[in-house]
C-alpha cells in the first residue's frame, strides 16, 4: 500500500514538472525580443546637393594705350559734334539771308477793289496771277494778306469788309496752286490808308489788299 502512493506521487510530481518546462518555454518563445532590423526598416540616407561654384570674374586694370586711344576716340567725337553744329548754324545763316534778300526782292504788287466790294475784278486777277508765279519760284517766302478799305462806313463794318477782301485773295492764290499753310489773313479796316485826302482819288487807293512776306 505505501509503495502504490508512493509510486503515485512520483507520477504526480514528474506530470507538474513537464508542465512547468513546457509553460516556461513557451513564455521564453514570446518573450523573445525583436531585433532592429525587425522592428523597422532603414532609413535611406540622401545626400545634399553640391552647391553651385560661384566665380567672381576680376576687371584687370586698362592697359595705358587703351585708355589713351578710348580718350582720342572721345575727343574726336567731341570734334565732330562740334563740327555739325557749325554746318549747322552756318546753313541757318545762310536760309535767313536768302530769306531777307527775298523779302528785299519781293515783286508781289497790291490789287485793288470797287467801293464796298470784296470780289476780284478781272484787271486785279492778272495782278494776282504773277504774283502766285513769284510765289511758287520762292517756294520758302510765306504771307500775310492784308486788307484795307478807305474811310467811308463805320469801323465795325469796314474791319468785316477788309477781312472778305483778304479771304477772297486768299482763295484766289489757292486756286493758283499757292499752298494755305504759307499764306495768313489780317484786316485793318479802314485804319492803314495809303492816301490820307478824303476825295474818291485818295479812296481808290486805300480800297486795295496788300502782300507782306513773313519769316
Amino acid at each position: 500500500m505505501k509503495t502504490r502512493l508512493f509510486f503515485s506521487a512520483a507520477l504526480l510530481i514528474a506530470f507538474l514538472a513537464s508542465g512547468l518546462g513546457c509553460a516556461k518555454k513557451v513564455i521564453h518563445s514570446e518573450a523573445t525580443p525583436l531585433t532592429v532590423s525587425q522592428q523597422m526598416p532603414k532609413a535611406v540616407e540622401t545626400q545634399p546637393a553640391p552647391k553651385p561654384e560661384v566665380t567672381v570674374e576680376t576687371l584687370s586694370p586698362e592697359k595705358p594705350e587703351d585708355l589713351a586711344k578710348k580718350a582720342r576716340i572721345q575727343e574726336e567725337n567731341l570734334r565732330e559734334d562740334e563740327r555739325q553744329k557749325a554746318l549747322r548754324e552756318e546753313a541757318a545763316r545762310r536760309e535767313a539771308a536768302l530769306q531777307k534778300t527775298e523779302l528785299k526782292n519781293s515783286k508781289l504788287e497790291s490789287i485793288y477793289f470797287d467801293f464796298d466790294q470784296w470780289l476780284l475784278r478781272d484787271d486785279q486777277k492778272e495782278i494776282m496771277t504773277k504774283d502766285a508765279e513769284w510765289l511758287k519760284a520762292n517756294p520758302r517766302v510765306k504771307i500775310r494778306i492784308e486788307g484795307n478799305c478807305d474811310e467811308r462806313g463805320t469801323a465795325e463794318y469796314n474791319l468785316a469788309l477788309g477781312q472778305k477782301r483778304a479771304e477772297a485773295t486768299m482763295g484766289f492764290l489757292r486756286g493758283l496752286g499757292i499752298s494755305e499753310s504759307r499764306m495768313q489773313t489780317l484786316s485793318y479796316g479802314e485804319e492803314g490808308p495809303l492816301d490820307a485826302g478824303h476825295d474818291e482819288e485818295a479812296w481808290a487807293k486805300n480800297r486795295r489788299v496788300d502782300f507782306v512776306l513773313v519769316q
